[in-house]
């Protein structure tokens, strides 16, 4: 696997700046996360040290990953993410309309 530096540096900085619609993603992201086996703990009980055993990222920043399960390398390497996305995805087209 490779790394999408452009992808990791979108997702920082998102964790930083982002809209209330990319932060409740990021949570919902998140939540499904806390559930996954592959869900690993560098320190115990410390949610900033999680990451992902699938890809490896560290799951703070992964949650804001400006990809879904539609971008070719995609969101979640599970596709644990995916009916949330599919909201996340109508939400910014419906919002894009009004605009």
């Amino acid at each position: 696997m490779s790394l999408d530096f452009k992808e990791i540096s979108q997702a920082w900085f998102n964790t930083l700046i982002h809209s209330p619609l990319q932060k409740t993603l990021a949570d919902k992201r998140f939540n499904i996360c806390l559930e996954c086996p592959s869900k690993q703990e560098i320190f115990k009980n410390k949610n900033w040290s999680l990451k992902c055993g699938e890809c490896g990222c560290p799951l703070k920043a992964k949650v804001y990953t400006p990809n879904t399960y539609k971008d070719k390398k995609g969101s979640c390497p599970l596709n644990k993410w995916k009916d949330i996305e599919d909201e996340y995805l109508k939400n910014v087209k419906s919002n894009m309309s009004i605009l």
